[in-house]
């Protein structure tokens, strides 16, 4: 204290010429520091106090320079550093500011007031100053201490601490945190500072003790202040601009404020560029003095104030401009779309990875006016460097800016740089999707997002689209809005791309804003998310999911049917036939996206399904998942089991032509898709002409085959057809199971996509007879239930089932879907007819037609005899056989000879239990079809024929 007195005294001489009569000097009374306290001035040799009344900051500066400081930080009224004693000597001040002693500012006169001392004023003076710079904005930081000012060492000294002087000096923020302006003398008060950035006063920040340092005045710290700020904002980036002008802060007026004066504005502040600018005091009105009007920048200007403009203004505070500052930008890679994100709070810092995730990702992007495909950590674009400003980031993915998701805190982390964030943006987009991979195509270009005309846009243009939003390729493209319009700008039209790529500003197309399109006309396109890798056709292979802009695979573990449907689904497929476990298809690489797995089966794709979340696991590459889907489909039927047939290939739906089109192409059709068989074969687009590509011609399958690509046919594309010869099936959507032979069993039907059960409840003979009919046998033998044929599993899908018996399928009878009064321990069964007389005079007659591997033959009559026509005869209800024919006396039939030297002993219950040859030998010809004529009046019958017209064969199949 005896320091500060001296002080005072050398201060009291040095303006003592200066003062009026009888004033003789100033000092401040009752504060923490020298800096601080109640205002007292010596008159006629005696101490006295000030009145506040119209106390302001212009009197505090002109007591704090007065007394050496360079400038007051506040004015304090109400005896805020407590009641003096004595006279008060002044009251009524008005400063001007430009005086150098108090006594010379008006006031009262001596001794004149209306006060007492619980109105004593008070001043808080600045303890920082900036020497030696070309502005009173920049210079060598002094600060003042025990008496005296001194220097501050530039060891650890950093934006933050810059930022703490600037802002006491009653600037904004720091331009320049380590600027030279030469050597101080005198005490070396402050080394190793160390601000957070949000401390008041620079001897608030940590530091290593007053006077205690290892340097020389050759490392003092300088630092050139913003004399413009940013005022009012929910952020540091955004808010009312202000600049700091003759000792005081001021507004501009927005007459004329544009984009290009916001970014100067910005860029005086550090930031790279400005969002927006704002008018109509946005940030809400300020005070004081309005400094601009009528600004108008070039942009190349490095200050606000270095742009023309008008000092004198015909505005109020409402019109105060604003500006929204760019706080983000991407560092690190010579791409403008992607790069290690950093953000600027006084200075520019990175962003730790932890939780980093797309969500966050797209809050960036989105500030930056562009789109987001992927997030990037662990340093992907290299090492930032200075502060870490944000952690623990989790934005919900609508936010505008990163400033606005929830975080850690400021500065507040637990990382280092080797886990800096990254994002990749794109300057395309798809919107108004049902899903984030499908959409309305909209591209950004001259910083204006705007739509792309449908006018030759086809799957080329599609697939690039998709390629540069990350994805592997475009699964459709669709026209005329399909996703909604758009508005505004439609940026391309007749789009033309080859395919190769990478952008579809690369492809050929009219001149950027050129068209002859309305909105109406806008594109779209349905991007592939999931693929499968490593299978031998399109339809099969290790599953692989697109996330945050990397592919990667999916756990095995709880895999099952249901998922595997889901994926064959969202890739468009009508379903899976099976799933895969164990690196089935080979193990992939990259992160395991998925593990835990389980979908109900609904879902639209597998990223809705439950798992453990993005990247959570334990398991290695040797489990990943794999699904064979149907890579056939069967569209335009009346039901899920008929319809145009349809393959995937090359990422799109095509036909197949009719041409050598016949019922072992459809078996291999309806087999793949799970059905037991088919029961017929159409041509010439029976269920409607397809469209697009034609893919297979000239089809021809021994029936063996699995899928219908392994079958003989034209190469992929190649044909000679019209969609009027769109080939069709109609499967067989129920079957038996369980029994000794092909014609018996428990029912089984095809339902959604599963196969289930059917109870026994009221189960009769014309029950059976329709469901043999459905499987091409003339009848039942028999209707069996209590799970004659073993117990099935799954769901239980008909009840209380009631056939008039002249339906062609079980599934147009009255049922009941309620079966919660059956168990399998109910399911019923049928033994079906494996015999027919065809050609007869009448129905007790004819040639004898035997059904075995899905196809009705013949039998040839060698060795042919009454005991073998008595079994048939028996085996069809129509009693004993009065006689035998050979030699196709009932014509020569088609198709296979089954059967030959059948040998019964006439006891027999079944014709194929008799001893025969082998099934198939092709020993005998049709002139050999055996007959028989049952016992029964045999009168003039028509013939019973099968029956043959253009585009519909008939045949019955197996299970």
């Amino acid at each position: 204290m005896e320091a500060s007195l001296v002080f005072l005294l050398i201060l009291t001489s040095f303006f003592s010429q200066c003062y009026s009569a009888g004033y003789e000097g100033i000092r401040l009374v009752g504060g923490s520091s020298e800096l601080e306290g109640r205002v007292e001035v010596k008159f006629n040799n005696q101490w006295g106090t000030i009145c506040d009344d119209n106390w302001s900051r212009y009197d505090a500066h002109v007591v704090c320079r007065q007394l050496f400081f360079t400038d007051a930080v506040a004015d304090r009224n109400n005896a805020y550093f407590g009641q003096g004693t004595g006279p008060i000597w002044m009251n009524n001040l008005k400063c001007s500011r430009s005086e150098m002693t108090l006594d010379q500012c008006s006031f009262d006169g001596w001794g004149v007031h209306d006060c007492g001392h619980d109105e004593d004023a008070g001043v808080v003076c600045k303890s920082v100053r900036l020497m030696e710079g070309s502005s009173i904005k920049e210079g060598r930081v002094e600060i003042f201490h025990s008496g005296s000012w001194g220097t501050v060492c530039n060891d650890y000294f950093t934006q933050p601490d810059a930022n703490v002087v600037c802002r006491q000096m009653g600037y904004g923020t720091a331009r320049s945190p380590v600027a030279y302006f030469g050597s101080g003398t005198g005490d070396i008060w402050l080394d190793d500072v160390s601000c957070s950035g949000s401390e008041q006063t620079l001897e608030s920040c940590s530091h290593k003790g007053w006077g205690s340092h290892n340097c020389g005045h050759g490392e003092d710290v300088g630092v050139i202040c913003n004399d413009i700020t940013l005022v009012g904002g929910s952020l540091q980036s955004e808010g009312r601009v202000e600049l700091y002008r003759s000792g005081s802060w001021g507004t501009v007026c927005d007459d004329s404020w544009s984009a290009t004066d916001a970014s100067v504005a910005c860029r005086q502040l550090g930031y790279p560029s400005a969002i927006s600018a704002l008018t109509a005091a946005y940030h809400g009105q300020g005070s004081g003095s309005i400094f601009m009007d009528d600004v108008a920048c070039s942009g190349s200007e490095t200050s606000l104030l270095s742009c023309s403009h008008s000092s004198s203004h015909n505005c109020d505070h409402s019109e105060d401009a604003g500006a929204r500052c760019q706080d983000v930008r991407l560092s690190g890679s010579s791409s403008p779309w992607e790069g290690r994100v950093e953000i600027f709070r006084g200075q520019w810092g990175t962003v730790c990875d932890d939780y980093w995730t797309i969500s966050d990702a797209r809050a960036v992007c989105r500030q930056l006016g562009r789109t987001a495909y992927a997030s990037r950590s662990s340093a992907y674009f290299g090492y930032g460097g200075g502060p870490i400003w944000l952690d623990d980031v989790a934005c919900s993915g609508s936010e505008s800016r990163l400033a606005s998701c929830s975080h850690g805190g400021w500065g507040t982390h637990n990382c280092g740089h080797s886990e800096d964030a990254g994002v990749v943006c794109s300057d395309i987009t798809l919107v108004n999707g049902s899903t984030w991979y499908e959409g309305r195509v909209e591209i950004y270009y001259n910083n204006v997002w705007g739509t792309i005309c449908d006018d030759h846009f086809d799957i080329d243009d599609a697939n690039v689209v998709c390629k540069q939003l990350g994805y592997p390729s475009a699964l459709a493209y669709k026209h005329a809005a399909s996703f909604g319009q758009g508005s505004g700008q439609i940026w391309l039209d007749n789009v033309q791309c080859s395919g190769s790529e990478t952008r579809v500003h690369s492809c050929s197309a009219s001149s950027w804003g050129t068209n002859d399109c309305t909105h109406g006309e806008d594109a779209g396109v349905v991007c592939q998310s999931v693929r499968l890798v490593g299978g031998t056709y399109d339809s099969e292979g290790r599953v692989e999911i697109f996330q945050n802009g990397q592919w990667g695979t999916v756990c095995d573990d709880f895999w099952s049917s249901n998922d595997a449907d889901v994926v064959c689904r969202e890739m468009g497929f009508s379903g899976a036939i099976s799933y895969k476990t164990n690196a089935f298809y080979g193990a992939g690489s990259g992160p395991i996206w998925m593990d835990n797995v389980y979908c109900t089966g609904s879902e639209g794709r597998l990223r809705d399904c439950l798992s453990n979340g993005w990247n959570y696991h334990n398991c290695g590459h040797g489990h990943d998942a794999g699904v064979v889907c149907r890579g056939v489909r069967l569209v335009g039927g009346s039901s899920t089991s008929e319809g145009r047939v349809e393959v995937f290939y090359q990422g799109q739906w095509g036909t197949v032509c009719d041409d050598d089109w016949d019922l072992s192409d459809a078996n291999v059709v309806c087999q793949q898709l799970g059905f037991s068989g088919a029961i017929q074969y159409t041509s010439s687009a029976s269920f409607g002409q397809g469209s697009g590509q034609i893919w297979l011609d000239n089809v021809a399958c021994s029936g063996s085959e699995t899928r219908l690509e392994d079958c003989t046919h034209s190469s992929w594309g190649t044909h000679n057809c019209g969609h009027g010869e769109d080939a069709g099936v109609i499967c067989i959507d129920i079957r038996l199971v369980g029994g000794s032979s092909l014609n018996e069993g428990r029912v089984e039907v095809y339902r959604n996509g599963i196969w289930g059960t059917v109870c026994d409840d009221r189960w009769n003979k014309q029950d059976a007879d329709v469901v043999c009919r459905q499987l091409g046998y003339p009848e039942a033998v028999s209707a069996l239930g209590s799970a004659a044929f073993g117990q099935g599993s799954g769901s239980i899908l008909f009840d209380d089932v009631k056939c008039s018996g002249s339906e062609s399928r079980l599934q147009s009878c009255a049922y009941t879907t309620s079966t919660s009064d059956c168990s399998h321990s109910e399911d019923a069964g049928v033994i079906c007819q494996t015999l027919r007389l065809v050609n007869g005079t009448c129905p007790h007659s004819g040639r004898v037609e035997i059904f075995y591997n899905g196809q009705w033959g013949t039998v040839c009559d060698d060795q042919w005899g009454l005991h073998d026509a008595k079994v048939v005869c028996r085996q069809l209800g129509l009693g004993s056989a009065s006689s035998y024919t050979t030699s196709a006396h009932y014509g020569a039939g088609t198709g296979p000879v089954w059967l030959s030297r059948v040998g019964c002993s006439g006891s027999e219950s079944k014709l194929e239990s008799c001893s025969h040859g082998t099934w198939g030998a092709k020993t005998c010809s049709h002139d050999e079809d055996a007959g028989v004529i049952c016992t029964g009046q045999c009168g003039a019958c028509t013939s019973q024929v099968t029956r043959k017209k253009r585009g519909l064969f008939s045949s019955p199949l197996q299970n």
